[in-house]
């Protein structure tokens, strides 16, 4: 192997290690704001539950519900951000597969049609966007609930 192709190889070694840990984050991120979505419900449930005398039941369900509609706001636009960067990523790999023997991320997304057929493979970010929007549902269902009691 000359020294262009070897130097190749490792640039598109060092690339894709880089997009797996743009995915790694990614899942990070998911984990962190299941966690604080989540918290923050159970939070207010034991509020409710032991402390209800004590706070302004009202104006505290409003905090809380548009806290939880800001964050999973914030959730869906980090997943788009993510997607993007790996969209970019992949991009690159593709490029520098043009010039290797095999291009493995171009056939793999081939194989998987391009992610256009769902009964082939489902995008993680199209499956992850509905998450922080059922979130958002939630927070903004416990708003309306609650004062529609």
């Amino acid at each position: 192997m000359d020294e262009n192709r070897r130097e190749l190889l490792e640039l598109y070694k060092l690339h894709a290690e880089l997009a797996d840990g743009v995915s790694q984050r990614r899942e990070g991120a998911n984990r962190l704001f299941v966690s604080l979505l989540t918290g923050t419900l159970i939070f207010f449930a034991a509020l409710l539950r032991y402390g209800a005398e004590t706070i302004p039941v009202g104006a505290f369900v409003i905090v809380i519900g548009v806290f939880g509609i800001f964050l999973a706001a914030a959730w869906f636009v980090i997943i788009r951000s993510y997607r993007q960067l790996n969209s970019g990523k992949f991009k690159a790999l593709h490029e520098l597969e043009e010039k290797l023997a095999y291009p493995f991320f171009t056939r793999e997304w081939k194989l998987l049609e391009e992610g256009k057929s769902r009964s082939r493979y489902w995008k993680l970010s199209v499956v992850e966007t509905t998450l922080p929007i059922v979130f958002a549902i939630l927070y903004l269902a416990l708003i309306i609930i609650f004062f529609s009691l």
